[in-house]
């Protein structure tokens, strides 16, 4: 009985089969397409196509950050910093035989946050130079200090050039407020009196008088002068000559509305003329920081008259709208410093 079923299936495949093979008897058969090899010329050489990479954009350097603080922050050497270089040394670039250009992806080309000058190889045990430092091609407007390379706004108010930035120089006796570098970069430095006027730390407390000269230039830059307070006045005497708004006075017209504190009596400032005042803050004499965001100091090329151990000084105050110099501290205070751009004479 099983042989039986077995014979019968076989047949109905057999049938099936020969089936399938008359119905395809009627098609074309399909021509198989030959593979073929491409030929090379012998002695032909197929130009390669390099592919340039754009290295990104160099940083913006903003006051101190043309020198690393630390060895930490030493950008490695990488092929996109090489490129940066090639750029700006004018060298020509090879000559790549495609058009065809990408962005790198790498992330060393991603990281790049500060400038940072070659290190100088010398086989001698004296001490490194610093780095040049170049001011060429500066815009109108703006100050670039020669001993560090650090640019400040200027503005011109009346007859009198004023940086519009505190003064950033790092100077002996000078701290950012907090000794936070990140402060620095805000709100300038605090000087004490002494390092202001570009004096020895004998007079904080004897007198200086002898010491002080016409457009005294102390820390400020080449060109530039700590001011007197007559020179305050003379910016007060301006402004309001020449200040359209009646119920704005000269603290107000003097302050940022950035980095002071909101007062409920007095309006905010203004910085109608550009001298952008900011709530610095100052360093007393005991070493400790404080009114950040409330208060802004500037020494002056005087000394007090009552004492040889106290200077003058300018104040802004967030809850007061006048600027003010009827004040007088040790000289040990750290203050901020604006400097005044010297007259042609």
């Amino acid at each position: 009985m099983k042989e039986m079923r077995r014979i019968i299936l076989d047949g109905i495949l057999l049938a099936l089969a020969g089936v399938f093979f008359a119905c395809n008897q009627d098609k074309p058969a399909e021509k198989i397409k030959p593979t073929t090899v491409e030929q090379v010329q012998p002695g032909k050489v197929e130009p390669r196509k390099d592919v340039k990479l754009i290295p990104p954009p160099v940083p913006m350097v903003y006051r101190d950050e043309r020198v690393a603080s630390s060895s930490a922050d030493t950008v490695p050497a990488d092929p996109v910093s090489a490129d940066i270089a090639t750029a700006a040394s004018g060298a020509p670039e090879p000559e790549s035989s495609s058009e065809e250009v990408v962005l790198s992806s790498s992330s060393s080309a991603q990281s790049v946050a500060r400038v940072v000058p070659a290190p100088i190889v010398s086989s001698s045990s004296e001490p490194e130079p610093p780095p040049p430092v170049y001011c060429e091609e500066v815009p109108e407007g703006v100050l670039c200090d020669k001993r560090d390379g650090q640019m400040y706004r200027t503005v011109t108010i009346g007859s009198q050039v004023w940086m519009a930035q505190n003064l950033n120089y790092n100077a002996e006796n000078s701290w950012c407020y907090d000794n936070q570098n990140e402060s620095c970069k805000i709100y300038g430095r605090l000087y004490s009196w002494t390092s202001a006027m570009g004096l020895d730390d004998s007079f904080a407390t004897t007198s200086a008088a002898a010491q002080l000269t016409k457009e005294h230039q102390g820390v400020c830059p080449d060109g530039f002068h700590m001011p007197t307070s007559a020179d305050m006045k003379a910016l007060i005497a301006y402004m309001k000559k020449h200040n359209k708004f009646e119920k704005e006075r000269s603290g107000t017209l003097l302050k940022m509305k950035f980095s002071w504190m909101n007062s409920e009596e007095w309006p905010e400032g203004t910085d109608r003329f550009g001298f952008g005042a900011m709530a610095s803050g100052f360093r007393n004499s005991k070493g400790v920081f404080r009114e950040l965001g409330k208060d802004a100091d500037f020494w002056v090329a005087e000394e007090s008259k009552a004492s040889a151990s106290h200077a003058p000084y300018w104040n802004l105050y967030y809850d007061n709208d006048e600027f003010l110099g009827d004040y007088s501290k040790s000289k040990l205070y750290a203050y901020s410093v604006r400097c005044l751009k010297n007259k042609k004479h």
